[in-house]
This record gives C-alpha cells, sequence and structure tokens, in this order.
C-alpha cells in the first residue's frame, strides 16, 4: 500500500508501522481534514495498492482520540462472535453439549409462555444471540494511551475490510521504547499503521519527514531513546 499526496513527488510505502512528520502546521492541518472526507476521488491525497488500485474509505480506519475509541463496537463484537462461533464449531462435541442446552432451555420457556396471561411470542436461540446474552467483549484493562494502542491493533484484524490503521498525533504519547514495542507488535499482528505527527517519533525505524521546504527526508533506523 501506498500514500501520497500533493507535495509528494514520489509515494510513501506503507509496510508495518510507517511514520510521517509534518512541520508545516498548515499542511498537517489540510492532509489530516483530508483524510475525515477521504474518498475514492479524493485529489489531495491518494491511497492505493501496488496496482494503483485507490483504498476506498471503507478499509481505511482514522483515529484522533485513542482513549475515546470504542474497542467493542458492535462491529468488533460481530466479527469475534463469527470467530467464537467457528471455534466451537471445530469441536463438534462441544458444540453438540451447547446446542443441546440452548434446545432445553428453549422447551423450558416455551412452556411457560404457553401459561403466560397475554400472548407471547419468541426467537430461536442463536450463538450469536448467545454470545450478545452473556455479554462477550474484549477486556480492557489499559492505564495508558500505550496499552490502549496496542489493545487497537491486536483487534485491528477482526474489523472486516480494514486495511490501514490511521492515526493521527498519537506519537506524541509514546516515549521510544513504546514506539518500537508499538512497531513491534504491528509486525506480529500483519497489521499496516500509518502515523501522522507534528514531532518527530523516535523508537520507529520507518519515520518520514516533511521539512517546511516541503522536501520528504526518509529517517531510518531511527532508534534514539531518551
Amino acid at each position: 500500500m501506498k500514500f501520497s499526496f500533493d507535495f509528494l513527488e514520489t509515494p510513501v510505502h506503507i509496510d508495518g508501522l510507517t511514520s510521517i512528520t509534518i512541520e508545516d502546521t498548515r499542511i498537517f492541518a489540510k492532509i489530516v481534514s483530508e483524510l475525515y472526507k477521504y474518498s475514492e476521488d479524493t485529489n489531495y491525497i491518494k491511497l492505493f495498492d501496488n496496482n494503483y488500485n485507490t483504498i476506498k474509505p471503507v478499509e481505511i480506519m482514522l483515529i484522533t482520540d485513542i482513549l475515546g475509541f470504542d474497542i467493542n463496537s458492535a462491529m468488533v463484537k460481530k466479527r469475534i462472535f463469527t470467530d467464537l462461533e467457528l471455534q466451537i464449531s471445530d469441536n463438534p462435541i462441544l458444540k453438540t453439549r451447547v446446542e443441546n442446552l440452548l434446545t432445553e432451555t428453549t422447551h423450558l420457556i416455551a412452556e411457560e409462555i404457553l401459561d403466560f396471561e397475554i400472548d407471547l411470542e419468541f426467537e430461536e436461540i442463536t450463538f450469536a444471540k448467545l454470545f450478545h446474552a452473556l455479554a462477550i467483549q474484549v477486556e480492557i484493562e489499559t492505564d495508558t494511551v500505550f496499552e490502549r494502542l496496542l489493545d487497537i491493533v491486536r483487534i485491528f484484524k477482526y474489523l472486516p475490510r480494514k486495511e490501514v490503521l490511521i492515526l493521527v498525533n498519537c506519537g506524541s504519547y509514546l516515549l521510544p521504547a513504546e514506539a518500537t514495542e508499538l512497531e513491534s507488535c504491528a509486525r506480529l499482528q500483519n497489521v499496516k499503521i500509518l502515523m501522522f505527527d507534528r514531532i518527530k517519533i523516535k523508537g520507529l525505524s520507518r519515520c518520514f519527514v516533511l521539512d517546511e521546504d516541503y522536501v520528504m527526508l526518509e529517517e531510518k533506523n531511527h532508534s534514539e531513546y531518551s
């Protein structure tokens, strides 16, 4: 996947975690604004694959407020429920046992419904409905922005059709060692992350800096620690 905008002569290749620092405030604000209203017809910024197919808006997840991001969104839980049902299906004995218990429970409730003073109806209990009734969700025990970032990267693969995670102004919260660990996590999870910041982020191996003369410079193996 590659990223480009008006001031770039050569697109930036997004591989794992890629950081872009933009020193000019106006350009930074313009790019963030364009990302919010990104579409396949956007001219100012472009995201595309190696075959020059434009990345669709639905394939992008843009986050500017890390702590405000809902890790247990309906979309995330739907994907988790699907994978959990597949996991149960891989164990025929467990699946049969659960289905028998659901059938027995449904039968008992149905008898009570028949004796109720008004007419009632009910729907079949599916695995998805069972998971929802049990309030199954991602366990969150994060106290810092860094820990929340790691959680987001880990669950990103459960978001259907998402190809790239774009983080704005998140590098400001990271120590160099944390940035290194975030990059490692992205690599292990096979997640593409594009970070936009106003300051250079220490601890990352792939950093690009657009200076005030609109020249894009790549800084490799930038792993200083403070």
